[in-house]
């Protein structure tokens, strides 16, 4: 991607990103059935418990998959808490420590006894077609872009 050249489209490719991103974010909102606060800490859980596997282990080769579906994440995954999510989101404490129990109650979430957090095992199956689609979204949106950066350089009026 040429940086450079997305000032010659900076408009195009903020309408493009916002367009993606509105449509992103109601698919989230009816996802958690309008609860984005509790979407948001599912995905801080989420992003923290894997980055470390990712960044170390797996680093981003194509046996992420693999490797995630035989399990060989979970000796990898490194915990969060309330006050850590927080932190990350600005979410009041007390609002996170509603939300990780909503989000345990409806098995998407397991917290130890001292209160670490984990994304529920297998999570991502009861997300699969959301995450499909977004993928599908986010590469036609992403490839619009490229080629406006990428294109010859248009001559200014």
């Amino acid at each position: 991607m040429n940086t450079d050249r997305s000032d010659d489209h900076h408009l195009e490719v903020t309408y493009l990103t916002g367009r993606f991103l509105g449509e992103h974010l109601t698919r989230v909102y009816h996802l958690f059935d309008g609860d984005v606060i509790a979407a948001i800490v599912l995905a801080t859980v989420a992003q923290h418990n894997l980055q470390r596997f990712y960044d170390t282990v797996s680093r981003g080769g194509e046996a992420f998959d693999d490797l995630v579906e035989n399990e060989q994440h979970l000796a990898h995954m490194r915990h969060c808490n309330a006050l850590s999510v927080s932190g990350a989101t600005g979410v009041p404490r007390e609002t996170v420590r509603r939300k990780v129990r909503m989000l345990e109650a409806k098995g998407w979430l397991k917290v130890g006894q001292r209160g670490e957090l984990l994304v529920a095992p297998r999570i991502s199956r009861r997300f699969a077609t959301f995450d499909r689609q977004t993928n599908v979204e986010f590469e036609r949106y992403a490839r619009k872009v490229l080629k406006l950066i990428d294109a010859p350089r248009r001559a200014r009026q």
